[in-house]
């Protein structure tokens, strides 16, 4: 049996994918369910101090590969800090947050759904200041199913 995959060649210089600004972190594209046989979708996010969301939910599951800072990662009630090289898997439905530690962060975020690429679009057309609109927020999240906890 010989198993074929119709993923899609991807080749990206390092400055290469859609960037998308969501909340002050800079997420860039580098595939999404369209060249990846519907199987995952990938984002490098660079962030700033301070910056995360707030603990929240989605029903896709999520991981994160630490390249660069120290990255505050709280999952469930677990509540660690994260360095280069550390990775997390996050299941869907599963409360976390990040909170970036060091001056600058960068990190790959592994993602299971299109519908996550969806929200960060949205929030990236629809929110163009800090601090933004939190009701704003709050309804774009909703309907892409992020949910606070």
């Amino acid at each position: 049996m010989t198993l074929q995959s119709s993923s899609t060649l991807t080749i990206l210089k390092p400055d290469g994918g859609t960037k998308l600004s969501v909340l002050g972190d800079i997420l860039t594209c580098k595939a999404t369910v369209e060249t990846t046989d519907n199987n995952w979708e990938l984002f490098e996010l660079s962030g700033l101090g301070k910056s995360g969301p707030p603990l929240h939910t989605h029903p896709w599951d999520e991981a994160y590969y630490i390249l660069e800072g120290e990255v505050e990662v709280q999952v469930g009630e677990k509540i660690m800090t994260t360095t280069p090289g550390y990775f997390i898997n996050i299941p869907g439905q599963t409360p976390h947050t990040y909170n970036i530690q060091s001056e600058t962060a960068k990190f790959l975020v592994l993602v299971s759904s299109p519908e996550a690429r969806h929200f960060f679009e949205e929030i990236d057309n629809k929110i163009k200041s800090l601090p933004p609109d939190m009701e704003e927020v709050m309804n774009i999240a909703q309907k892409h199913n992020v949910i606070p906890t």
